[in-house]
């Protein structure tokens, strides 16, 4: 089995952080959107990797119905301007964020 990034360390650019990254819903699929390219075009996830999955043990009075804590990260493309970054996903933590 291979390691995500072949192992080696990773973490979103700044072109993803601060609220840049966005997305969009087609039915029940979500797609992130380039924030480099200004025409909507829809990043490629290239891999992934469970990096936390367990019991909810994190911030549970905050989240009564949650029944797991986890948190999914997402390797990303853009084949039109070459973007290449990260982003994570996650049910704890700081449930929060910059919104454009």
């Amino acid at each position: 089995m291979t390691k995500f990034n072949k192992g080696k360390p990773f973490h979103g650019s700044a072109a993803v952080e601060g609220g840049k990254l966005t997305g969009t819903t087609d039915t029940d699929y979500f797609y992130f959107l380039c924030p480099k390219c200004g025409d909507r075009h829809v990043l490629q996830i290239l891999d992934f990797t469970v990096m936390e999955d367990e019991p909810v043990r994190m911030y549970k009075e905050d989240r009564p119905k949650a029944k797991r804590d986890f948190r999914l990260a997402f390797e990303l493309w853009c084949a039109k301007c070459k973007l290449h970054d990260f982003v994570k996903v996650s049910n704890t933590g700081w449930q929060g964020g910059k919104l454009k």
